[in-house]
C-alpha cells in the first residue's frame, strides 16, 4: 500500500509541517490523487546516521549472507509484481511489454549479484607470503560505507529503487539510502517495502536501507553534504550529475560521484555501407524511437558521408516520422524535448517533423561545416529526435568525431574494407567513448560482466567505471592491506585455508590453492 511517506530504520516516518508533491499519469498528464511528503532535514540526517552506525555489521557480512539477502529481494518484488507494473504502467506511460521487460531485467540484474557473491574472487585477494625481506601482505576489497542512490527518471525500476547502483552497493556491504524519483513516487515505494520486507525475513539491520521522497533538489543536495555518506550513485541529467558532483568536491572530505549523464550516442556511417545496406534507415528509426527516445543511448546524432547521403536522409526522415508513439514519462520531459527542438533550430539545423502534437518524432538536418563551427549542435536532446550531419567526405567525418565530447556509446558502420581504411576514425571515436559498436544500434544495453556502461566526461564523472553490469561493484569497495595480520582477525578471503575456495592472486600466481 502506498502512504506517501519516507521509510528510515524499518519504520515510516511522520514528520510534521513538511512539503508535498504529486504524481503524474503519464497518459493523461493528469495529476494522480496520492500525496507524497518531502523528507525533511531531520529525517535525512537520521537516514544518515543510522547508515553508518550499521555499516560495520553490514560490512562485515559474508557473501553468502549477502546473496540470500538479494535472493530474498528478488522473491519479494516477484511477489508483488502486479500492483509494482500497475503503479509503473500509469506513473511512467509505458506499455504493458516494456513494464514486464524491465522488471524481469531488474530481476536478472539481482540474480547477477546473487552469482557474483557466491563465486567471491570480487574481492579480489591477492597475498605476498613467505618472501625473503617482505612482510606478510594481503590484501583485499572492501566496501566504502552508506551509499546514496538517486532513481532515474526514464527506468523506474531497472536503474532506481532495486536497480543496479541499489543492488550492486548492497552486494559489495553498504547501505543504501535511496532518494525516490519523484515521476514514479509511487512505483519507488512499492519496490522500497519489497526491500525492507526482505531485510527483516533475513533478519538484518533495518538501517541497511532507506527510502526517502523528495521532489525539492534540497533534499538530493543535504544526503550528499552529508559527512556520513560516502558515495554516490546517479543517472540523469548533466545539470543535475555535475551539481551533484560539484557539491561532493566542495566538501570536507570529497566522496565519489558516479553519475551518468546522458549522450547523444553517435552512428557513423562510411559511403560503401551507406550504399549497400538498405535496412539502416529502419533499424536506425527503429532505434531512435524506442522508448519514445528516452534512453540514454538512444542515437542523436547521425553522421554519414558519400554520394547515397540524400537518398538515406529521406528514407530516415520519412520512417522516423511515420507511426505512433508512447507519451513520455512526465509532462516536464515533454516540455523540455519542446524547448530542446527549439535550441536546435536557433542553433541552425533544419528540423522535419510529421506534426506538432507532444512527444512526436522529430529529424534535423545539418552540414558538417555548420556543426564544426558551432558546439551547440552536438548537444543531446533528450526524446525521439536525431541530428543527420551530411560530410563531404571523410576527412569531415573523422573531423566530427574529434569535436564530439564524452559519450556512452559510439558507431561505426562500414563495409570490412572500410574499417580497415578508416582507423584514424576509429581510434578517435574509441577514445571519446565507453563502447565501440561496429554493428548493430546502441539501444539495448546487455546486463552481463563484459558491458561497460559510462565513457569520458560529460558522458559519466568517472570513466573507469560502469553502471551496468556486475562490474559496477567496484565503484563501492576501496582495497584494504592487512600487514603481518593475526591470522584469527583475517576475512575469510585472506585466511590460509581459503575457506571460500574462490580464486585469489597468491604470490603472483591465480589459484584457489590454500597456504
Amino acid at each position: 500500500m502506498i502512504e506517501g511517506k519516507s521509510v528510515i530504520n524499518g519504520k515510516k516516518t511522520h514528520a510534521v509541517n513538511t512539503t508535498s508533491f504529486f504524481t503524474y499519469d503519464a497518459n493523461k498528464s493528469s495529476q494522480l490523487p496520492q500525496k507524497y511528503d518531502n523528507a525533511t532535514l531531520e529525517e535525512i540526517e537520521y537516514s544518515c546516521e543510522i547508515a553508518s552506525q550499521v555499516f560495520s555489521d553490514y560490512a562485515a557480512t559474508t557473501s553468502t549472507i549477502r546473496a540470500a539477502f538479494l535472493m530474498e529481494i528478488k522473491a519479494e518484488l516477484e511477489n508483488t509484481k502486479t500492483s509494482i507494473i500497475e503503479q509503473y504502467k500509469l506513473e511512467s506511460g509505458y506499455p504493458e511489454g516494456r513494464a514486464v521487460g524491465e522488471f524481469s531485467r531488474t530481476l536478472g540484474q539481482i540474480q547477477s549479484f546473487v552469482d557474483l557473491l557466491i563465486e567471491g574472487s570480487y574481492v579480489d585477494a591477492i597475498l605476498d607470503v613467505g618472501k625473503a625481506g617482505v612482510p606478510d601482505l594481503r590484501k583485499m576489497k572492501h566496501p566504502i560505507g552508506p551509499i546514496v542512490v538517486f532513481g532515474a527518471s526514464n527506468f523506474p525500476l531497472a536503474f532506481s529503487t532495486a536497480g543496479g547502483d541499489t543492488i550492486s552497493a548492497l552486494a559489495a556491504g553498504c547501505p543504501v539510502i535511496l532518494k525516490g524519483h519523484p515521476y514514479h513516487a509511487g512505483t519507488s515505494e512499492l519496490v522500497a517495502q519489497a526491500i525492507q520486507s526482505a531485510i527483516n525475513k533475513r533478519g538484518l539491520p533495518a538501517g541497511i536501507f532507506a527510502h526517502l521522497h523528495g521532489e525539492s533538489i534540497g533534499v538530493g543536495q543535504r544526503l550528499v553534504e552529508h559527512s556520513k555518506v560516502k558515495g554516490v550513485g546517479f543517472t540523469g541529467s548533466y545539470k543535475a550529475g555535475k551539481a551533484l558532483y560539484d557539491i561532493a568536491q566542495k566538501r570536507k572530505e570529497p566522496i565519489p560521484v558516479f553519475a551518468e549523464m546522458g549522450s547523444v550516442n553517435p552512428i557513423f556511417i562510411l559511403p560503401n555501407r551507406l550504399a549497400s545496406d538498405s535496412n539502416l534507415p529502419t533499424q536506425i528509426a527503429g532505434s531512435v524511437k524506442m522508448g519514445t527516445g528516452q534512453f540514454c543511448t538512444n542515437p542523436g546524432l547521425i553522421v554519414v558521408s558519400g554520394i547515397n547521403t540524400d537518398t538515406f536522409v529521406e528514407e530516415l526522415k520519412s520512417e522516423i516520422l511515420n507511426g505512433e508513439i508512447s507519451c513520455m514519462v512526465h509532462p516536464n520531459i515533454s516540455k523540455n524535448y519542446e524547448s530542446q527542438l527549439q535550441h536546435m533550430k536557433n542553433q541552425g539545423a533544419s528540423i522535419h517533423r510529421s506534426n506538432l502534437d507532444a512527444n512526436s518524432p522529430a529529424m534535423g538536418v545539418v552540414l558538417a561545416e555548420d556543426i564544426l563551427k558551432n558546439a551547440a549542435l552536438l548537444e543531446e536532446v533528450f526524446g525521439p529526435f536525431s541530428l543527420v550531419v551530411i560530410c563531404s567526405n571523410n576527412t569531415e567525418l573523422t573531423a566530427i568525431s574529434e569535436a564530439l565530447p564524452g559519450q556512452l556509446t559510439a558507431t561505426i558502420l562500414g563495409t570490412s574494407s572500410e574499417l580497415k581504411d578508416n582507423r584514424q576514425l576509429v581510434a578517435a571515436v574509441q577514445q571519446k567513448v565507453g563502447r565501440l559498436l561496429f554493428e548493430g544500434v546502441p539501444t539495448g544495453v546487455s546486463v552481463t560482466p563484459s558491458m561497460n556502461h559510462g565513457g569520458p566526461f560529460p558522458a559519466s564523472t568517472d570513466s573507469r567505471f560502469t553502471s551496468v553490469g556486475t562490474s559496477s561493484i567496484e565503484r563501492w569497495l576501496r582495497p584494504i592491506c592487512l600487514q603481518d595480520c593475526p591470522h584469527e582477525l583475517l576475512p575469510d578471503a585472506l585466511k590460509n585455508e581459503n575457506p571460500l575456495n574462490i580464486f585469489r592472486t597468491l604470490n603472483n600466481q591465480l589459484t584457489q590453492s590454500s597456504l
